[in-house]
């Protein structure tokens, strides 16, 4: 659902966008302008969340017109929605506005907007020519945010933005310790709780941990990049797109190593999850770099036969899943060396001065490469005054690279010098404050004495009760890890008998009954088997990892959620339920639907409500799947025709303590308590043909 939009006096406002009007309804229920404008700052948010960036810059166009003089705050707002619209497209535009908005924010003091403005700076400045002394400067100020501020939110976004700046220079131990700054950071907040204010959960920690193995990855310290991705595994959770990264990680730093069959392993996994299973559209970014790269290792080991296959298969991808001219441009660059190698100048050309045009997106070092690349090739046609050209270009950056490495030793070298000269300094110091402290140990030595007994007498007492409470607070907290443990190995046996014996009856009755089914019925139902016999092991998996992590605190972790992806994981584990029974679904919900929850718990609380629904239904008959996004609420409802099922029989069944023997009272008891944490509100009603049961999700509403 739209959000109505309006200011006082004007009855619509539209805005064209690549010729299409879009209007925006009436605002009649905000009284003030402030409201108004927060609430298009929100509709800004929404349209740039589903990647509407041009619609976002054109409404904030017309709402700047609006803003009155002074404001300085919203002034910054707006124009980083306009900056935002040129990103990716206009890169000279996108720093206008920016810079236009950082100007705005220190007018208004607002270090949220400053460092946000100054983060996307960065980035920009990074990757675009002409801009170093910006970049530098930039990368200064956001030192100074780290220095002065207390929010942690606000220092984990600068640390990652210099982070990427070191390694856009090529200062490697500097990008190291930002990289470590930001998994130190995180995992504090995560261990302290606080992750409900500065949105740090289990993924950002498995998300800091896997960028410090790829870091090491580019350093050639696999072994230690091996570590990293192995830590970071378990805290991605059901995150596809860094699923994707790590198998790649593994798979490249395997084969570095010359372990080519563990290496294998990885990237066929990787293969699997992106072409077969779910078609991520990040994944195949990350299984098109996995080729280039397998196809790097053995360029440089003259394996010309094995390099081949590996950039074929990313020359497939290139067009329909690749369209990024800076990845193209990546292989064009390794197409051209490979050709090179085989002595085919005059094939390996075109592909070489493809991936020059691209140079303002390359590293330093890949284009220092390409120049070398092609200053070769026209070397090995003949031509020698092309040659010369390239050989010009190459040898100044390659000059600067080497500078710009001995001018990071030189820096280690004085940062060393210099932390030798305030050790001195500290010695120093210590010494004359050790001979002050001896005096007034001396002084207060006497009075420490006539104070001894009666403290003695205290801290007896004190260390008493002490002993005391933490027994008490000990016992209590085995009671609560035992209650845990005991929830988790009910939601694993409950959730996963169900499609556990669907699957051992089917082939029990393949088992006993072999001849009864014809060929085409046994290749569907193995073909059934197959499928949900896959499902069942990744719930499985998941399960498991998420009960590793809740074993001390059965916590939710709360963040944005496509609510029709978990649908769709508990139809394909109940399918095999579901075809026994003749069932049908019927679905309707839009592709892309986010709530603000916890994944396990949801997918929990979903999987138990559509095994009820399952069981009641008739043989033959239709369960209905709705979702729908009411103005202040979205809801998502399971209807089944049989047994009726009221509010009043589910409110009764869960306040029974005996239902906690029954496996229908368990699944109604997990999902009353699931809920309850993850704020969803569960109803059942029927309406004479349906039950219906109901989940009511509350919706956030985001801040300038």
């Amino acid at each position: 659902m739209i959000p109505k939009l309006l200011f006082t006096g004007f009855l619509l406002l539209a805005w064209s966008v690549a010729g299409a009007q879009v209007a925006i309804p009436a605002l009649s229920q905000f009284k003030t302008k402030k409201e108004q404008l927060q609430r298009i700052a929100e509709m800004c948010d929404s349209l740039n969340v589903v990647e509407e960036y041009r619609q976002a810059q054109a409404l904030a166009r017309e709402t700047l017109a609006l803003i009155e003089p002074g404001d300085d705050a919203r002034q910054s707002l707006f124009n980083f929605y306009i900056g935002v619209g040129y990103q990716g497209v206009q890169a000279d535009s996108a720093i206008f506005y920016y810079e236009k908005s950082l100007r705005y924010a220190r007018l208004a003091r607002n270090n949220k907007r400053i460092v946000n403005a100054l983060r996307e700076l960065m980035y920009l400045y990074n990757y675009t020519d002409g801009y170093t002394t910006e970049r530098d400067k930039t990368a200064a100020e956001l030192n100074r945010v780290i220095d002065t501020t207390t929010n942690a939110s606000l220092k984990n976004e600068c640390y990652i933005k210099l982070a990427d700046y070191y390694g856009v220079i090529g200062w490697r131990e500097q990008e190291l310790n930002y990289r470590l700054q930001v998994l130190g950071l995180v995992k504090t907040e995560m261990e302290q709780g606080r992750y409900k204010d500065t949105g740090v959960d289990s993924v950002n920690v498995g998300v800091a941990y896997f960028n410090i193995g790829d870091l090491y990855e580019k350093m050639d310290h696999y072994t230690k990049a091996l570590e990293f991705y192995r830590q970071a595994r378990p805290l991605l959770w059901n995150y596809k797109a860094g699923i994707c990264a790590y198998f790649k990680g593994m798979s490249t730093s395997y084969i570095r190593l010359g372990d080519t069959s563990r290496a294998a392993q990885y990237s066929d996994s990787l293969e699997n999850m992106v072409q077969r299973t779910y078609n991520i559209t990040d994944g195949w970014s990350v299984l098109f770099n996995t080729y280039l790269s397998n196809a790097e290792y053995y360029l440089d080991r003259q394996n010309i036969a094995t390099a081949m296959p590996y950039l074929a298969a990313a020359e497939k991808l290139i067009g329909s899943k690749i369209t990024d001219a800076l990845e193209t441009g990546s292989f064009n660059y390794m197409m051209g060396r490979a050709l090179s190698v085989q002595k085919k100048y005059s094939a390996a050309l075109p592909y070489l001065v493809k991936a020059e045009t691209v140079k303002q997106g390359l590293s330093a070092d890949l284009y220092a490469k390409v120049l070398r690349a092609l200053a070769d090739c026209y070397q090995g046609m003949g031509k020698w005054q092309d040659a010369d050209l390239y050989y010009a270009k190459y040898l100044p950056l390659r000059d600067s690279l080497d500078a710009r490495a001995a001018k990071q030793s030189m820096a280690n070298a004085e940062a060393r010098f210099q932390n030798k000269e305030k050790a001195k300094e500290i010695e120093t110091q210590k010494a004359a404050l050790s001979f002050a402290q001896q005096q007034r140990w001396w002084l207060m030595g006497g009075i420490g004495a006539l104070l001894l007994l009666a403290g003695m007498l205290f801290l007896f007492y004190r260390n008493k009760k002490r002993n005391a409470d933490a027994l008490e607070t000990l016992n209590a907290a085995l009671e609560a890890a035992n209650k845990t443990k005991a929830k988790l190995f009910g939601i694993i046996s409950h959730d996963l008998r169900s499609p556990i014996n669907q699957v051992y009856q089917f082939l029990k009755l393949q088992q006993l009954n072999p001849d009864a089914l014809s060929e085409d019925q046994k290749a569907a139902l193995n073909s059934k088997i197959q499928s949900a016999t896959g499902s069942l092991l990744e719930t499985m998996e998941d399960l498991l990892l998420w009960s590793k992590t809740q074993m001390n605190a059965f916590e939710a972790q709360l963040q944005p959620v496509n609510i029709t992806a978990v649908v769709g994981d508990c139809q394909r584990l109940l399918q095999l339920n579901s075809d026994a029974r003749n069932l049908v679904y019927k679905t309707e919900m839009p592709e892309t639907l986010l709530v603000q929850t916890d994944a396990n718990y949801l997918q929990t609380i979903i999987r138990n409500l559509l095994q009820n629904a399952i069981k009641a239904a008739p043989d033959g008959t239709v369960i209905q799947i709705e979702a729908k996004q009411a103005h202040d609420k979205t809801e998502l409802v399971i209807k089944n025709q049989g047994a009726p099922f009221t509010q009043q029989q589910y409110e009764q069944l869960i306040s029974q303590e005996q239902s906690a023997a029954s496996l229908s009272g368990l699944g109604l008891r997990l999902v009353d308590e699931l809920s309850q944490k993850i704020h969803v509100k569960v109803s059942f009603h029927y309406d004479g043909v349906y039950t219906w049961s109901c989940l009511e999700f509350e919706l956030n509403d985001p801040g300038i």
